[in-house]
Order: structure tokens, then C-alpha cells, then sequence
């Protein structure tokens, strides 16, 4: 479905709210030029570090019109379209598609215990329907179902079947994913903690919300990685694995991007409800690591 493969460093963006709880649009604009200017290749918004099971449709929509604005066709936008109901997932990608993104998001219904077949069922309608070219986010952390490769081939008759965004934490899952979808399919890393190891077994990318924080960073690793330079990426991944243990590890990390970055002059406000907030301990010792780093952005 898509005309020429996109490919690269995608950032998960948040969404930052101003003090009376409303979205701040304009600083969300300001978050979105600066990973642009770091050479991103793609945006990827209302994830879950969007917080996006906490927007209601209104919010959505002025959220991504004003990201397609903004970007202006410089990058692909992908829109994460989850829900508990396949019928709910086409709804949203067909809203995401109207407000013009590139391509959709999608995951297993969360909570209802499925099987892999189960859910590769409950996927089917939503990528013969789909409008956009879709990216399967494999996540069991948080969806409680482990999509193996073996499971995901039965989607490839699929034109809309664009990419896998991997998130299981298996070492060697990038791998076995690229043997049994081929080339067509496109492979991101989406453990930001296995990030080099996926780029050494033919991720076509990273979809990371660590690039909304530290771009320049992660451009630089795919950018060595890409290029076969890996004396180069090694070296920027010794400085890079730090701060992504330090936001891996918390349980408030998506409170943890969103301090850090208003320590660094792009507040984003405070997370929704029920979302912990980040210990100002953490944001702290974050917050010093990017800095030790002398990121250039």
C-alpha cells in the first residue's frame, strides 16, 4: 500500500497539557519542529506515551489535524488506533485517515486475554477494511498477547500490512521476524533498551519515544547502524543505554519524558489520571545523564 518504504527513526510523541488540563497545542507544535530539526523520519502520535486512552475524540482529532499541519508532508504521521473492539480500531483509522496520516497503529485487544489466533482474527477485518497502511505494535506487556512471527504471516495477504512495530523484549525476535515476513514488511524496534541489537539483525527502524527526548541521539545510532559504521554505533550506544535504562526501568516514564523535557525548556505538563507521576529524584538523575551527553538537541 505504501509507494516507497518509510523506514528510520520515528518518534513517540506525548501530549502536553497546560495547567487547566487542556491540550497545549502550540507547545505540542514547538515538540514537534525540534525532533523534525534533529531528522526524525516519522512521527508517531497517540500512543501510549500519548496517553491517547485518556483523549476523547475531540482531542484527537485537533491533536492529529494540528500534527498534519505542522509536519506539513516533511515526514509520514502514524496515528495509534487502539481499541478493545476491531470495529472501533477501523472507525479510528478511518477518522485518522480523513485528517490526513500517513499510515495507522494498531494493537491486540488489550485486556481480554486472547490467544494469538484469536487476536490475528480480531486484526483481519481491521486490515481489509483499513484506509492506511497499518503497523502491528507487538506489545504482551501491555496487551497480554505475544504475536510471534509465525502468527503475523497470516496477515501478510493483506495490501494494508505495512510493519511491525516489536516490543516483546526477545533478544532475538527482530531476527525471526525479518526470516518469516520477508523484506516487504517493514521491522521496528520498539524496545528502546534493544534498540542496537534489532539494528544488528535488519530492523527496518526504531518507533521510540525516546526520540521525542533525546532525537539527535537515536538519529545518530540508526544513522551509524544504517550505514554499517557499528564501531560508530557502538560507541553512541554506550552513551545512549543509560538513559533509556533510566526511563525503561520506571514505572512512571511517561511523567519521566515529560519532566525531563520541561527541565530542558519544553514543558509538557503533568500526566493524566490514573498515570503515576515521575519522582522529581528521577527526573533529576535523568536529567544529568542527557546533560553529561552534550547532546547537540
Amino acid at each position: 500500500m505504501t509507494a516507497t518504504p518509510m523506514r528510520g527513526v520515528f518518534a513517540v510523541s506525548t501530549t502536553p497539557f497546560s495547567s487547566d488540563g487542556t491540550q497545549d497545542l502550540d507547545m505540542y507544535g514547538r515538540s514537534v519542529e525540534r525532533v523534525l530539526e534533529a531528522g526524525v523520519d516519522g512521527l508517531l502520535a497517540l500512543g501510549a506515551t500519548g496517553e491517547a486512552l485518556a483523549l476523547d475524540e475531540a482531542e484527537r482529532e485537533a491533536q492529529i489535524r494540528h500534527l498534519v499541519e505542522v509536519v506539513d508532508g516533511r515526514v509520514p504521521v502514524v496515528v495509534g488506533c487502539m481499541a478493545y473492539r476491531p470495529e472501533d480500531m477501523s472507525a479510528m483509522i478511518s477518522s485518522s485517515a480523513r485528517w490526513g496520516a500517513s499510515a495507522a497503529m494498531v494493537t491486540p485487544s488489550f485486556y481480554g486475554g486472547l490467544g494469538a489466533g484469536d487476536a490475528v482474527a480480531a486484526l483481519t477485518p481491521v486490515l481489509e477494511r483499513s484506509e492506511l497502511p497499518v503497523l502491528v505494535y507487538n506489545n504482551p506487556h501491555s496487551t497480554g498477547t505475544d504475536l510471534l512471527p509465525e502468527d503475523l504471516v497470516a496477515l501478510l495477504e493483506h495490501d494494508s500490512m505495512w510493519a511491525v512495530k516489536e516490543t516483546s523484549g526477545e533478544a532475538t525476535r527482530v531476527r525471526e521476524l525479518r526470516a518469516a515476513l520477508g523484506t516487504d514488511v517493514q521491522i521496528f524496534v520498539g524496545a528502546d533498551g534493544l534498540a542496537l541489537e534489532g539494528f544488528t539483525q535488519g530492523a527496518s527502524g526504531w518507533v521510540a519515544a525516546s526520540a521525542w527526548l533525546t532525537p539527535a541521539r537515536c538519529v545518530d545510532l540508526w544513522a551509524a547502524a544504517a550505514s554499517g559504521d557499528w564501531s560508530r554505533a557502538v560507541s553512541l550506544w554506550d552513551g545512549l543505554a543509560g538513559p533509556l535504562g533510566q526511563i525503561e526501568s520506571d514505572p512512571a516514564f511517561i511523567s519521566l519524558i515529560k519532566r525531563a523535557l520541561g527541565e530542558l525548556g519544553l514543558p509538557q505538563g503533568p500526566v493524566r489520571t490514573p498515570l503515576p507521576t515521575a519522582t522529581d529524584e528521577a527526573v533529576s538523575a535523568l536529567v544529568d545523564t542527557l546533560k553529561s551527553l552534550g547532546d547537540r538537541h
